[in-house]
């Protein structure tokens, strides 16, 4: 008895509901955060590819470090009959808590489509002992 095996057809941009992103499980090139400790600072890497430095917010409040990129850009021809229009857009989007211990104001440097986030480490203090003198009341 013969195997047959069915491949999925693939998908057409001209299919009136063809969505590639379905077709390859909502699989998403570059996207990634990584944090680590590197030379007494805390670092941060968020990958942010085609998004333009101007497009990019880091925003750090109440302890919460938010990164936000997107673009959309449209391909416009006027005067041809298009069957087609290409729309680039990406939308990246991560946060996390700021680690204990650190300056919650990062160096940010951006290349390459990588965000750098980079947080200086402040020298842990151990509380003093204040010797208090009590005093009888008169």
């Amino acid at each position: 008895m013969p195997i047959i095996l069915k491949r999925p057809r693939i998908p057409s941009i001209f299919d009136e509901e063809s969505d590639l992103d379905d077709w390859f499980g909502g699989w998403r090139q570059g996207q990634g955060l990584n944090i680590y400790e590197d030379e007494g600072n805390i670092v941060a890497e968020a990958n942010l590819p085609g998004i333009p430095e101007d497009k990019i917010d880091v925003t750090v409040e109440d302890g919460i470090v938010r990164i936000n990129g997107q673009i959309e850009e449209k391909e416009e021809d006027k005067g041809k009959r298009r069957y087609f229009v290409a729309t680039k857009a990406a939308n990246y989007s991560y946060s996390f808590r700021v680690p204990e211990g650190v300056k919650a104001e990062p160096k940010a440097e951006f290349d390459n489509g990588l965000l750098t986030l980079t947080f200086a480490k402040v020298k842990a203090t151990r509380p003093k002992a204040v010797k208090v003198k009590v005093a009888r009341k008169k």
